[in-house]
């Protein structure tokens, strides 16, 4: 089975944004984040987003240059919306219904490691129907005060082990954790 992790930046209050939708230059990027984006991409074969991060991924990537841009233009994405007609950016398919049920799907299929970027709206579905093997947060030494959190309510907690801590020269540590049923199945 194909593991699923989400990957995201966020302030050391919880916000993967600002209180300005899209604004993300108050995270910390440098030589040693783009080393460990480059190192751990080689291992996803397709993206998952909701519509909100898509829309923003669609409208940077396509003319970005360099060998991030290169992987985010070229693997294969899957777009989750209610509301989009269509999804442009290449090698990008359009999901409308049922995200639960197909990303059941795609996790079952034969291939790499699927990664989510952002869309907190999208992994609220997908936590509260157990998909995630493991998350990735990349905590931004910064309190930005307000914004959109990374986690959306739950009416459950959700136990995660620790699997790793990478702090950075910048001071943003990389996290990684797995729910605690990932973690004794391992």
């Amino acid at each position: 089975m194909r593991s699923l992790i989400t990957w995201n930046m966020i302030s050391l209050d919880g916000f993967f944004e600002g209180p300005e939708k899209g604004g993300l230059d108050w995270f910390r990027f440098d030589d040693q984040l783009e080393k460990y984006i480059l190192e751990t991409q080689l291992e996803a074969d397709t993206i998952l987003f909701g519509r909100v991060t898509y829309e923003g991924m669609a409208a940077y990537w396509p003319s970005a240059q360099g060998q991030i841009a290169d992987f985010m233009n070229r693997v294969p994405k899957v777009v989750f919306s209610r509301t989009l007609d269509k999804a442009d950016w290449n090698n990008t398919r359009l999901v409308t219904e049922n995200a639960a049920e197909e990303v059941r799907k795609l996790k079952q299929q034969p291939g790499g490691t699927i990664f989510v970027f952002g869309s907190a709206n999208f992994t609220a579905t997908l936590m509260q129907n157990d998909l995630i093997d493991e998350y990735r947060i990349g905590l931004n030494p910064i309190v930005l005060g307000l914004g959109t959190p990374m986690f959306k309510g739950s009416k459950n907690s959700r136990p995660l082990r620790l699997l790793q801590a990478s702090p950075l020269s910048s001071g943003l540590v990389l996290l990684h954790y797995a729910p605690e049923a990932s973690v004794r199945g391992r």
